[in-house]
């Protein structure tokens, strides 16, 4: 008589080791193994439904390249002696292929559900919650990942209609998500091949910095894959960054320049207008300086290179918004910083902030 096993994922008594039945005409056990968590669990799949789902396990099960499809045909020849109908064979009875890697997903208390969630997607199975939370979606995303499966995964998306569920539950939150949330938006976005995510997530992270970014930040290899976006992303957000905050260095320091070259700026044509440019030059060096845009530091000795601003752009560009109106006195009401340097920010911010960097 066969051992009580566990239908669809669901838990039934077992003696060890315990298997998940995903398919109960599975012909092969998975036995999954979590080496961090010191975790191993087993499910029975049907080998041509991951194959299908799955080049990785095309590659792993045939026998003509690897050992485990060598023995898992030899196994099943001598099953089908016993068991003409495979689904009657004991799991235990069945080949076993273990796998000991599923990825860099975050931290959780145990594996055995996520890995059933994702056999259950791949066999056509129908999962308890169809609309994962977006951190289980964002695991499940690398699972489909490191097993080659995206396409499966990202037709399943679209089909239970996971990104726009996803959208509605976090409708007008977006200024509030936590980096990782953002971060895993921008990873599920990636892998599955949804672009609306990738450019509202990447952007969102090019404008308001990330922790990975600053020059403290350690390096752990143990973090989830999205705190380290692949394919040249993680590079790519970071060096746009830097491009618009070099553009908007440019902007203030074109000021310093013009200010301090000894060209007349205050185009008035009074007596005072070389002592205009000098109390603008003061204002705004005190300006910038209360900002945090400008540091003055001297040059006689060598000194290391600054980190780059590690804030919010959006924060930044309001902060140069508040700019006074300095004036050396009454008749010089228009000059100095302010009527030059709004209608620079008015430019560059659709670009910056309303558009696509």
């Amino acid at each position: 008589m066969a051992p009580k096993e566990k239908e669809n994922g669901r838990i039934q008594t077992e003696s060890p080791p315990e298997i998940t039945a995903i398919t109960p005409n599975g012909d092969l056990v998975l036995v999954i193994h979590d080496e961090g968590r010191h975790q191993s669990f087993s499910y029975r799949v049907s080998s041509e439904q991951v194959k299908q789902a799955s080049p990785y396990f095309v590659r792993l099960l045939d026998p003509s390249k690897f050992g485990e499809g060598r023995k898992i045909g030899e196994t099943l020849k001598e099953l089908r002696t016993t068991y003409p109908d495979i689904g009657d064979a004991p799991s235990n009875e069945l080949p076993k292929v273990t796998i000991a890697d599923i990825g860099r997903i975050s931290k959780v208390n145990t594996i055995q559900n996520l890995v059933a969630d994702f056999l259950k997607i791949i066999h056509g199975i129908e999962i308890s919650t169809p609309v994962p939370p977006l951190p289980n979606l964002a695991n499940l995303g690398v699972v489909a990942d490191r097993f080659d499966a995206l396409p499966h995964f990202s037709a399943y998306a679209q089909r239970k209609k996971v990104y726009t569920t996803i959208d509605a539950r976090s409708k007008g939150k977006l200024a509030s998500l936590t980096e990782e949330r953002l971060r895993q938006k921008l990873l599920v976005g990636l892998l599955l091949d949804h672009s609306p995510w990738v450019a509202t997530y990447s952007k969102r992270l090019i404008i308001g910095g990330s922790i990975q970014w600053e020059s403290d930040a350690e390096v752990d290899e143990e973090l989830a894959f999205w705190w380290d976006m692949p394919r040249g992303l993680e590079d790519e957000m970071l060096s746009r960054r830097e491009f618009v905050l070099d553009t908007l260095q440019s902007v203030l320091s074109h000021f310093l320049e013009i200010y301090s070259s000894g060209e007349r700026q205050c185009k008035l044509g009074y007596d005072s207008s070389t002592q205009c440019d000098s109390f603008q030059l003061g204002e705004m060096v005190r300006f910038f300086t209360r900002a945090n845009v400008l540091r003055l530091q001297g040059t006689l000795s060598g000194s290391d290179g600054t980190d780059s601003y590690s804030g919010d752009i959006e924060r930044l560009l309001e902060s140069l918004r508040k700019c006074q109106s300095y004036q050396l006195d009454r008749n010089h009401a228009h000059c100095g910083l302010r009527t030059r340097l709004i209608p620079m920010l008015d430019q560059l911010e659709p670009y910056l902030v309303g558009g696509k960097i």
